[in-house]
């Protein structure tokens, strides 16, 4: 079972809420429908990690679930990581469609490309 298939797509449902839990609705690459539960994310300041848990349940019973875990680091550590790397900040956005970057939001998309010389 993966209900992370690439294929998936997954409706909002916000009429429906469990304990805190966000329920949405997706489909398989299979068309099978799963109701995915996402509990409160486990966040560990010091190591930068952010856990979220997913639970999967299809109609059939059948269930599954999955963690994903999400490193990251703060703005201010993105231009030295990347010059150390021998890279140039070319622009930063707010999403992947380079929507106008906000400082307020937490989506920061860096572009970035090697430096030249």
């Amino acid at each position: 079972v993966d209900p992370s298939a690439n294929n998936a797509a997954a409706e909002v449902d916000d009429d429906e809420e469990e304990d805190g839990d966000v329920l949405v609705m997706a489909m398989d690459a299979d068309g099978r429908e799963w109701t995915v539960y996402e509990r409160d994310p486990e966040v560990d300041a010091e190591a930068r990690i952010i856990r979220c848990t997913y639970e999967f349940e299809a109609a059939t019973g059948e269930r599954a679930s999955q963690v994903n875990e999400h490193f990251y680091i703060l703005p201010a550590e993105v231009d030295a990581m990347l010059d150390a790397t021998g890279f140039d900040v070319e622009s930063v956005h707010g999403g992947f469609e380079r929507e106008p970057f906000d400082e307020d939001e937490s989506i920061h998309v860096v572009y970035a490309a090697r430096k030249r010389g």
